[in-house]
């Protein structure tokens, strides 16, 4: 394996504060050009729709805050970094569910691989803080 050092894991997590802050402003200031880009030309936003994209690109907006204190210490944020790698896992599998079953713009596809990657890196720098 592969060993990730924790200046790495620093630049990562100051990465991922940056695009995350960013990408959650953009959706939340202008959240039918998110849908366009992310759903297709189509999605209306409004209603329950609405109201769950606010709640997923905030909880994104809290997450990139939490990466950009992180980044201080990232030895001492073995949970954050936890929640972290799932988490970006976890977008990156729905969202490639979506592309391949036509419920996704192609250009989630540019997500799935900068949240699985940073997904992996976290995870993989937790899981060596533990061996060691």
């Amino acid at each position: 394996m592969i060993r990730i050092s924790t200046p790495t894991v620093a630049v990562a997590l100051k990465i991922t504060a940056v695009v995350n802050v960013v990408a959650a402003l953009g959706a939340l200031l202008a959240p039918g050009v998110n849908a366009s880009l992310f759903l297709g030309p189509d999605v209306v936003m409004e209603g329950l729709l609405l109201r769950h994209h606010v709640l997923v690109w905030s909880t994104v907006l809290a997450m990139g805050l939490g990466y950009a204190i992180a980044s201080r210490d990232p030895e001492g944020q073995t949970g954050l970094l936890v929640a972290a790698g799932f988490g970006k896992l976890s977008v990156a599998v729905v969202w490639l569910e979506m592309v391949f079953g036509g419920l996704g713009a192609v250009t989630l596809l540019g997500g799935v691989v900068f949240d699985g990657v940073f997904g992996l890196l976290f995870l993989g720098y937790v899981w060596q803080q533990w061996r060691a």
